[in-house]
């Protein structure tokens, strides 16, 4: 359920960064568990603008650190950006590195407008700080 709710924000975030059909091939192919061929498809494509799929690709095959890797690639370009962090602070908080992932819930919720989005920041930044104690 957890990945779902992450893969419905993400893919509706994706819609307004990425040429459709690239996008609508990479979102069937995540959709349907098939990972790898996603990965293999947004390789094949230089733009840098994939390191968000590709980072979702990789989360969905449950490889954190891979995921990581281009998460970080697109913060780089974008560290005020909602998505990058909340990316970041997902990931982060599967790699048991819960200091990080406290810095990027902090900019989630700095960064969001969405009053849910905020919600769902605090209540991981409460649970992050008791286990950083």
């Amino acid at each position: 359920m957890k990945y779902i709710k992450i893969f419905l924000f993400i893919l509706f975030t994706t819609q307004l960064l990425f040429s459709e059909s690239l996008q609508e091939q990479v979102i069937k192919l995540i959709n349907m568990g098939s990972y790898d061929e996603a990965i293999k498809l947004l390789e094949s494509n230089e733009e840098q603008q994939n390191d968000v799929l590709l980072a979702i690709a990789y989360i969905g095959k449950k490889d954190f650190k891979t995921a990581k890797v281009f998460a970080l690639q697109y913060w780089l370009q974008k560290e005020d950006d909602v998505l990058a962090n909340y990316l970041l602070a997902f990931i982060s908080e599967e790699l048991k590195e819960y200091d990080t992932a406290l810095v990027y819930w902090d900019n989630v919720l700095k960064n969001t407008k969405e009053v849910s989005l905020k919600q769902l920041a605090k209540r991981h930044i409460n649970v992050l700080k008791r286990l950083s104690q």
